[in-house]
């Protein structure tokens, strides 16, 4: 299968104020059409990283295993220079790391 390099990098505005939700302080480079998983992983919200999982079936794969398989690979999408599983680590997104693992071990 044709490999694909989405690149996906947010990183936090420096001058923000600590006050500021999330989504002020977030700036999206690269390939902005696949920020919305940055963006779940920072909230920790498991409904929006299912929806962006769901709105690439048919655009990158014709699947949902496909695009897991696609997209859970780091070398396929990163956030902050890394793969969506280690970026939700590093973010302490409880659920969503706990969603990306069980997609994970069952290869749906």
């Amino acid at each position: 299968m044709k490999r694909l390099l989405i690149t996906a990098l947010a990183t936090l505005s420096l001058g923000a104020a600590a006050h500021e939700p999330y989504d002020k302080k977030l700036v999206f480079v690269g390939n902005t059409s696949f920020s919305s998983f940055c963006k779940a992983a920072i909230k920790d919200d498991v409904t929006l990283m299912r929806r962006s999982f769901s709105k690439k079936v048919g655009v990158i794969a014709t699947s949902k295993s496909g695009v897991y398989e696609l997209l859970l690979s780091e070398e396929n999408l990163s956030c902050n220079g890394k793969g969506i599983v280690a970026f939700s680590k590093e973010r302490n997104a409880e659920q969503v790391l706990s969603f990306l693992n069980s997609v994970n071990q069952k290869g749906e």
